[in-house]
């Protein structure tokens, strides 16, 4: 059964916890990689948890404002986490489902989901990047990053292999290879542009594809 499911109100402020704990460094160093229009205006952030993605590219870009849709059951304390930050004006809640929620037409100039489509089956993925792609404005972006899976044995380094095998053990998916990423984002219609690496998290990605 996927974990998200099964978790209590408690494991939930524990498990959003640790997430902001986990994210600190890389929030940061992916806000600073990551090149937005001067006048990027509304960032959809798919499963958001803490905010702190969101905080820093807010903190980064002063016209930008996120909307962070997570399950109902992870926004109370994820909000309260955020608030902390001081971002409450720009950064908020809504409570939902990606995979079932109608997510608009030509909406936001950036949609973003971290370290969440390890929990979904590849013909899932694929239906969420078409939805997404109708969501972006002409131009807009749709980031994935992930703990990336290499095609063959050992290439993907033993963080990612780590986090593949726990995925597998606590949802109905795993981790995916850049191909397999990809090519749901041209499936869509997206155009692929160039990866993020980063150094406070290896073996993790961000794979950006333009409307």
């Amino acid at each position: 059964m996927e974990l998200h499911a099964v978790i209590t109100e408690s494991e939930w402020a524990s498990y959003q916890d640790g997430m902001r704990d986990l994210s600190v460094n890389t929030a940061k160093e992916l806000a600073s990689k990551l090149k937005l229009s001067a006048n990027t205006s509304k960032l959809l952030d798919i499963g958001g948890s803490h905010g702190l993605y969101s905080i820093e590219l807010c903190k980064k870009y002063p016209s930008l404002s996120s909307t962070i849709l997570e399950l109902p059951g992870a926004v109370e304390r994820a909000s309260a986490i955020a608030a902390e930050h001081g971002f409450t004006d720009r950064v908020k809640y809504q409570a939902g489902n990606a995979l079932t929620d109608d997510l608009g037409e030509q909406q936001y100039d950036l949609i973003m989901i971290n370290n969440v489509v390890h929990h979904f089956t590849a013909e899932e993925n694929l239906k969420l990047a078409q939805n997404i792609a109708r969501a972006l404005k002409p131009g807009g972006r749709y980031a994935i990053g992930e703990f990336i899976r290499g095609n063959k044995l050992g290439e993907g380094g033993s963080i990612a292999s780590c986090a593949g095998l726990y995925f597998s053990l606590t949802s109905e998916s795993g981790t995916w290879s850049v191909e397999e990423i990809n090519s749901w984002q041209q499936k869509a219609g997206l155009k692929i542009q160039k990866p993020i690496s980063l150094m406070t998290l290896p073996g993790w990605k961000m794979l950006i594809a333009t409307k």
